[in-house]
């Protein structure tokens, strides 16, 4: 059995222990994804439950499917982790029988269920494992290179679909799948926070909002384009947005409170003369096998751990600003940045960053 599922494991079984259980029941897509170091147990693409689950106890773990599933899963997912199976006929997909064979006494589950322990996994998925950052590198690399080259390749005329459609068949040449793909142009950038693609045609300006995944580990970044000379208005709070965007990275450090992050963020948008900006959306958290475990406010008590992955995505109304993170023992790295795209450079007191600037064409 792999290393990493090793490791993860002893997670699990700290978990069991704690508990006092025998066993746990992984039923979700990004546990699933988590747990084997990215695999896949999901058929539709938008869906929070899999078609296999994982039943782990401290001496062995199971997966349970039905017969539609099985040969796909034992294959071309869980082929070489020695998991036990346990597979129904799809018209008696019912594991409850099967699972109190195993485990005769309480058995938690990352979802609500009848006779089972509701039980907080995400917590264990962090932090983040050498093999999993350097997949997360490449997977934010790769990302932001084809959004880089997809904004360079938009011109007025466009429609939102179309960039949509673009970029959506860039990133599956790749294997990565856009589970957030937000496109504005012009007057749709102001009015909505969350722009998904319409057939409106791109005149001077468009946004780009992804959120991508594979192997199961997600990456969230954010480009504005300008056609022709931008509005200094614009450009005055494109800058101002990246402060604040610096700040929440720069204040990203392991062992700090996740609400102090938060405060330190809200008090730029007053400096740079936006205060109340901050209220009309939210501005991120932390992310991994989530595209948000949860979203950061300043009564967030949550301890940063070294290794943990976040994306903030501050906005003020026209502009917005979004990479993804991980943090270290000192400065956070960016895993989306991409020197090919026009980067500002800020200063701020938690030190110097790069920020994409306005792409102008």
């Amino acid at each position: 059995m792999e290393k990493e599922i090793l490791i993860k494991w002893e997670r699990i079984k700290k978990l069991i222990d704690e508990k006092k259980l025998e066993g746990v029941l992984l039923n979700k897509v990004s546990n699933f994804a988590w747990f084997t170091g990215g695999k896949i147990n999901y058929v539709g693409l938008h869906t929070e439950t899999g078609v296999c689950k994982l039943l782990i106890t401290k001496k062995k773990i199971y997966y349970l499917t039905n017969n539609i599933e099985d040969p796909r899963i034992s294959e071309e997912e869980l082929k070489n982790f020695n998991f036990e199976p346990i597979v129904v006929k799809w018209y008696e997909e019912e594991f409850d029988e099967k699972i109190k064979k195993i485990t005769k006494r309480k058995v938690g589950s990352d979802l609500f269920y009848d006779n089972y322990i509701s039980l907080n996994i995400e917590k264990l998925h962090f932090p983040l494992l050498n093999e999993e950052i350097e997949r997360y590198k490449e997977i934010g690399k790769t990302t932001s290179k084809i959004v880089t080259e997809i904004c360079k390749e938009i011109k007025p005329g466009d429609r939102e679909i179309e960039i949509s459609g673009k970029l959506s068949e860039s990133l599956w040449r790749k294997n990565i799948v856009p589970v957030v793909l937000l496109i504005a142009s012009d007057g749709r950038i102001k009015k909505y926070r969350h722009p998904v693609p319409k057939e409106k045609k791109v005149k001077k300006s468009v946004m780009v909002v992804l959120c991508a995944r594979k192997h199961g580990l997600i990456v969230s970044l954010s480009r504005i384009i300008y056609f022709g000379k931008p509005p200094e208005d614009l450009k005055k709070k494109h800058l101002a947005v990246c402060k604040i965007d610096s700040t929440f990275i720069g204040s990203t450090l392991k062992g700090k409170l996740i609400g102090e992050i938060f405060s330190k963020g809200i008090e730029m948008y007053e400096k740079t003369g936006y205060r109340d900006e901050w209220q009309k959306h939210h501005q991120g958290g932390p992310t991994g096998y989530m595209t948000r475990y949860f979203r950061a406010t300043k009564e967030r008590k949550e301890v940063i751990t070294g290794n943990q992955a976040f994306a903030w995505n501050p906005s003020i109304t026209g502009t917005k600003s979004e990479d993804t993170i991980i943090t270290t023992e000192g400065k956070p790295i960016i895993i989306t940045e991409d020197k090919n795209w026009p980067l500002l450079k800020i200063e701020i007191d938690d030190g110097e960053f790069l920020r994409p600037d306005i792409l102008v064409k």
